[in-house]
């Protein structure tokens, strides 16, 4: 009896504790800080979570951990924009610890350790559903959709696996973010006609130099700029010129590797962003 009792208080305080637990209709974004690699974590309002990315390597899974309820070991989608090791290099580990309902990527099956190792876990993914995403499809939970804006069959095939991240724009009600993956310059000209208006943008190859240009920030024309980089990592992001851009059009940069876990919470209209390091 005491035994139960117990359990069942030490179950109300993780409810209460937990990051995990949703007001009705509340959308919460995790822009998780798993070093020099991208991984974001998406709560719909209506209590689905997807996963865009894995980062380099298992440290995802502590992130999962503090902001799941450890009873949960269900995914409703896991997203890889491209098989480069730091997007998803913790995918594996994602797969085997949870149970996963569908799993997209670009169709671009890269030989890599990394790549591999992710491509033989989601084909070991018992149930789940596979996809190849395209520009045009969509993806839709409650009041949440998730637009396909990128890649096309022909940017696939083509050299640059960078190119060929997938994008997706996130609607609910009057929030808004663009997840850009890894796409340089050259898909931002592409994408931008179409892209809309965002409140915040989700930059491209980790505040690269070669991402994230003048014309695609006026473009959008964001609030808000999230920057996926490990603290002194030996690729120098994110660049100064990427910085200074932001700054220059006035638009208010949150970057992993100085804020921790960032976390974007929206019940339909304005969203409200803060940094909020998780403890692991």
């Amino acid at each position: 009896m005491l035994m139960s009792v117990a359990l069942f208080v030490a179950s109300l305080l993780f409810a209460f504790e937990s990051r995990a637990i949703v007001a009705d209709g509340e959308l919460r974004v995790w822009f998780l800080d798993v070093g020099q690699g991208d991984a974001t974590f998406v709560v719909m309002p209506t209590g689905e979570q997807i996963l865009i990315d894995g980062g380099p390597n298992r440290a995802v899974l502590a992130k999962l951990g503090e902001i799941m309820p450890p009873w949960d070991r269900t995914i409703d989608a896991v997203i890889a924009t491209h098989p480069d090791a730091d997007h998803v290099g913790g995918l594996a580990s994602v797969l085997e610890r949870y149970e996963v309902a569908r799993v997209i990527t670009n169709g671009d099956e890269k030989e890599t350790d990394a790549a591999r190792s992710f491509f033989e876990a989601r084909d070991a993914e018992y149930g789940a559903v596979i996809e190849i995403g395209r520009r045009g499809d969509s993806l839709r939970f409650g009041g949440v959709t998730l637009s396909q804006l990128w890649p096309t069959p022909a940017a696939v095939a083509g050299d640059d696996a960078n190119a060929a991240s997938v994008a997706y724009r996130l609607d609910y009600g009057e929030t808004s973010v663009l997840f850009m993956g890894d796409a340089p310059e050259e898909v931002e000209s592409n994408i931008a006609s179409f892209a809309g208006d965002v409140d915040v943008l989700k930059a491209g190859h980790h505040g690269s130099a070669t991402s994230s240009s003048y014309a695609f920030i006026q473009d959008v024309r964001p609030e808000f700029a999230i920057i996926s980089s490990g603290e002194g990592n030996r690729y120098g992001h994110p660049h100064p010129a990427t910085l200074q851009r932001f700054l220059d059009l006035g638009v208010a940069t949150f970057r992993t590797d100085l804020d921790g876990d960032i976390l974007l919470t929206s019940d339909g209209k304005e969203p409200v962003m803060r940094a909020a390091p998780l403890p692991f």
